[in-house]
């Protein structure tokens, strides 16, 4: 039986330094543009045929996306 140090699993492995602020920025905002969504969508679209769902996936896109490019823009560049 293979012991723990043994084990491809376990190791040295960790998160890069500072994505602990883009991950928890990506969960701010994309609750944030969920709910900024989701009360677009209640209020414009009161029929209810889908454009409420729509309008929180925009929200939440956005959110990731702002993520995203933020994380990019901060990453070290390749020369």
């Amino acid at each position: 039986m293979a012991s723990e140090k043994d084990s491809p699993l376990t190791g040295n492995w960790k998160l890069p330094d500072g994505i602990e602020n883009h991950i928890e920025a990506g969960i701010i905002k994309t609750a944030a543009g969920a709910v900024a969504g989701g009360l677009v969508g209640a209020v414009l679209f009161k029929s209810g045929t889908g454009w409420r769902s729509a309008s929180v996936a925009l929200g939440v896109g956005a959110a990731i996306g702002s993520t995203v490019e933020r994380a990019l823009s901060e990453s070290p560049k390749k020369s």
